[in-house]
């Protein structure tokens, strides 16, 4: 009853994992010995996306919770509340911004968050269409942010100061978009939950 869903490779050599529904989040060896960790975790947290965060612990979103949780490779879990939005539900991602903070999205209100290492929280929702469901999130090769609207169909990119600009020309209707990552071609590419295709967007959309 664990349901593991995000992963990600930690600063000290592990894979660390989110327990979504057992409310915990899970560290294994590159031999495979699985540590799990609930203290500090609020329960119905639900842990969903997990990230290596740039001060040396990994940081994760909370489905459950108004939260973003961050623990040390040695299991010390701390919470901090989000701002504004306070009791939505997160998205499925996280991911460390060209600025040294972690970025993550949110689905209820359509906000991209931002969460500096010592916990202090933005939110940013101007520009970005309503209903929009953000999904995915990850830094970009041209220093910003992009993310996906699985919703709204468009791919957005916000930059570190929170300027927002969304693309949606060659994506095809309800392509459902998911994940995105920066390619080694110095482009993005998203998976689309339907169609049967990859997509591809350039820094300049």
């Amino acid at each position: 009853g664990a349901f593991p869903l995000g992963i990600t490779a930690g600063p000290d050599g592990n894979l660390w994992f989110t327990e979504t529904l057992g409310n915990r989040i899970g560290r294994i060896t590159p031999a495979g010995v699985i540590t799990e960790f609930s203290a500090g975790i609020s329960g119905g947290a639900n842990p969903y996306a997990i990230t290596a965060g740039p001060d040396g612990n990994l940081w994760f979103t909370q489905n459950g919770g108004s939260r973003i949780g961050r623990i040390t490779p040695e299991g010390v879990v701390t919470e901090f509340s989000v701002g504004a939005t306070a009791g939505a539900p997160f998205a499925t991602a996280i991911t460390v911004g060209p600025d040294g903070n972690l970025w993550f999205t949110k689905v209820s209100g359509s906000p991209i968050g931002r969460i500096t290492p010592a916990g202090v929280v933005t939110e940013f929702s101007a520009g970005i269409s309503a209903v929009a469901g953000l999904r995915s999130i990850t830094g970009g090769p041209d220093g910003n942010l992009w993310f996906t609207e699985q919703s709204g169909n468009r791919i957005g990119r916000i930059t570190p100061d929170g300027v927002v600009t969304e693309f949606s020309a060659g994506i095809s209707p309800d392509a459902d978009l998911r994940g995105i990552a920066a390619g080694t071609d110095g482009n993005l590419w998203f998976a689309q939950g339907n169609g049967n295709r990859i997509g591809r967007i350039t820094p300049s959309g």
